[in-house]
């Protein structure tokens, strides 16, 4: 018994010993330090000498949209558009109603009367209610700008939002001012705080610090 013992423990030795020698003969640093191109770097496999290569004639960027410029810049020879230039579909609405209670809720309110519990916790000027007569007025093309350049304490949603969703947010917007009363109890609060607000001329409206007037011209397409 204690023969087999000692030879069980001469094998555990002897594998313990060959698996330590195997590992001393691999190079750790392989992956540290390997052959591989910097950009702006030269380089002797291209004719050209250098790393980066001009793209493929043609080639379009993957977030350009080259057909309607219109969609990526609400402008059409520099006019604001006065309409959505996508089809308002009950798909482009579902995700118009998800982006908006993600990113403009939480400042503009669920129903978009400005009466969020952050506008009620800011200092003036505050969001405006997306539901006033200014803001109604506004052409589409300018709300698209505004959403993708952001707006006094409003930041740029470009980096969050695509074209497409940004015009999905304005077709949901357009559904909400068209709608007399609020539909669920999250919109009938932020009513009710956006009339405190407002009822208090502390709405950035009453203050006189809405968007202003579009810019540039707005036309009909």
């Amino acid at each position: 018994m204690r023969a087999t013992v000692c030879a069980a423990f001469a094998c555990l030795a002897l594998t313990a010993c060959g698996r330590g020698d195997h590992r001393r003969g691999w190079d750790w640093e392989r992956m540290r330090v390997q052959p591989r191109y910097d950009a702006y770097g030269p380089s002797a496999f291209f004719a050209d000498s250098m790393v980066m290569q001009q793209p493929p004639v043609g080639t379009v960027a993957r977030e350009a949209i080259v057909d309607a410029p219109e969609l990526a810049t609400g402008q059409t020879n520099g006019q604001y558009v006065t309409t959505i230039p996508v089809p308002v579909t009950d798909t482009l609405l579902s995700l118009g109603r998800s982006r908006f209670a993600i990113y403009c809720a939480v400042c503009h309110g669920d129903g978009g009367y400005g009466g969020s519990i952050v506008a009620t916790n800011m200092l003036p000027p505050r969001p405006p209610s997306l539901r006033a007569a200014a803001i109604r007025a506004l052409p589409p093309g300018y709300v698209f700008h505004v959403i993708t350049n952001g707006f006094g304490r409003m930041p740029s949603y470009a980096a969050e939002l695509s074209a497409q969703e940004r015009w999905a947010v304005i077709a949901y917007l357009q559904q909400l001012q068209r709608s007399e009363r609020a539909s669920t109890s999250a919109q009938r609060a932020d009513s009710l705080r956006a009339a405190r607000l407002q009822a208090a001329a502390m709405d950035s409206l009453a203050r006189r610090a809405t968007f202003g007037p579009p810019s540039s011209g707005a036309i009909r397409r």
